[in-house]
């Protein structure tokens, strides 16, 4: 089950880590435990199992809204109290958990599917810089092999100019033996 509709599979990118449906599961499972490890506050807007609600509003106020929370499921962690803050740790109700769940697996999958794409568009550039760096030497090898050829055989032609330029010429040996013998 592999999304290819949105990503540049086949033409522009090599796909070098493939779907795993494995790898996928990891992935969900370890989003799932972040969010039962996480809690939403203003700081943290990230979804999480728990809410860190505070309010500075006079206490009678505070109460008031926490237990409209109260009456919607969630239930109370830990509370504690500042001088001028009223802060409590709410857990969130089981509805709202599920729902939160199926938008973590949801996001999940997208991200594992965009961290696979972006990990193959890496791999892809990776691959693509060995082979021109591979293809560069050979050329730069041949080039240099035809130039040493070239110079070898300029050095060649030069030396036989040479000694065909300043050789001695030779005399017919056989005047000498016609005049040894008259």
């Amino acid at each position: 089950m592999t999304d290819t509709k949105h990503y540049n599979y086949g033409t522009e990118v090599v796909e070098f880590f493939k779907h795993d449906d494995e790898a996928l599961r990891k992935f969900i499972a370890q989003r799932e435990v972040d969010y039962f490890r996480s809690s939403e506050s203003l700081l943290h807007p990230q979804l999480g199992v728990q809410v860190s609600w505070s309010s500075d509003q006079p206490m009678g106020v505070a109460l008031k809204d926490l237990t409209e929370l109260l009456l919607k499921g969630y239930k109370v962690v830990t509370a504690y109290s500042k001088p001028l803050d009223f802060n409590v740790q709410l857990r969130k109700p089981d509805s709202v958990i599920d729902s939160d769940l199926i938008k973590i697996v949801e996001q999940a999958k997208a991200d594992y599917t965009e961290e696979r794409y972006v990990r193959n568009v890496d791999e892809t550039k990776r691959q693509i810089a060995f082979t021109v760096a591979r293809e560069m030497r050979e050329a730069e090898t041949a080039a240099a092999k035809a130039t040493a050829d070239r110079l070898t055989t300029i050095q060649d032609n030069a030396l036989a100019d040479l000694l065909a330029a300043y050789s001695k010429p030779t005399k017919p040996k056989s005047k000498k033996v016609d005049a040894v013998t008259a």
